[in-house]
């Protein structure tokens, strides 16, 4: 759980440094993410982490340091999913 100035306490997720400052500045950053169970929320990256995940294997070890995940509370994570999310490509 972590306190959100915002919403008060909540669960958390991550997001990537590119989609929190997407937030404040209205970038159409994308939005990607794995799922897990185990979290609130799970980790979540931009297009720009996803094309270097792909290019690396995969490789999350690797993508954390260009990612710069920080913490979201539950309710800002669905609030930068819906945001940023690029539903046409389901």
């Amino acid at each position: 759980m972590i306190d959100c100035v915002r919403h008060g306490t909540q669960g958390f997720g991550f997001v990537c440094i590119h989609i929190a400052e997407a937030i404040d500045s209205g970038a159409q950053v994308g939005f990607f993410w794995l799922p897990d169970p185990e979290m609130a929320r799970p980790f979540a990256w931009c297009l720009k982490c996803e094309e270097f995940l792909n290019q690396n294997g995969g490789d999350l070890v690797k993508l954390s340091k260009l990612a710069s995940f920080k913490f979201f509370c539950a309710m800002c994570w669905d609030e930068a999913k819906a945001a940023l999310y690029d539903r046409s490509r389901e």
